[in-house]
């Protein structure tokens, strides 16, 4: 199963906590825990979880765990990290989606036709993340994502505070 998951912690040089997103694959959210401490870049003391998606399937697509790399032109799998304003809150507000896209374009779109939905008064698109900035999620954990359509169980998601660290 693949675990999106938002990690909150300290990092020695910020004033406050910080969050991040981490990918991982286990048969249950407690198996991701060694990968996610091992991911984690600030300070082990106080890293948790506040978040979390259990990912079966999207759009159409389930997905699949192999050792051999998508062909180009092979639909992917993306994370997208969605930023925008409420009035009279302090702070940007966040939405995270997973979309399915040919490429980097294809997905931006998806996730820019999203924003109408949130009601936010001044919505942006943040960036598309995985291992490096506006790359699918292609590789978790040593194994490579591959959409195959068909029947899934969709994303299974969770908010919780689960100290890690």
């Amino acid at each position: 199963m693949l675990y999106v998951v938002m990690l909150g912690g300290r990092h020695p040089r910020a004033k406050i906590e910080v969050h991040d997103v981490a990918f991982a694959l286990a048969d249950s959210l407690e198996a991701t825990y060694p990968q996610l401490r091992e991911g984690w870049f600030g300070s082990p003391e106080g890293l948790h979880l506040d978040s979390w998606m259990a990912v079966d399937g999207v759009d159409g697509y389930k997905l699949h765990f192999t050792s051999l790399a998508p062909a180009p032109g092979d639909p992917r799998l993306y994370f997208i990290n969605l930023g925008g304003y409420e009035t009279g809150i302090f702070g940007e507000a966040h939405s995270y989606l997973l979309v399915v896209a040919r490429d980097k374009a294809e997905a931006k779109a998806k996730g820019k036709h999203r924003l109408a939905a949130l009601h936010w008064d001044k919505p942006h698109t943040d960036n598309l993340h995985d291992v490096d900035d506006c790359i699918p999620v292609d590789l978790v954990s040593g194994r490579y994502v591959q959409l195959v359509p068909g029947e899934h169980r969709g994303i299974r998601s969770g908010n919780d505070y689960v100290v890690l660290g």
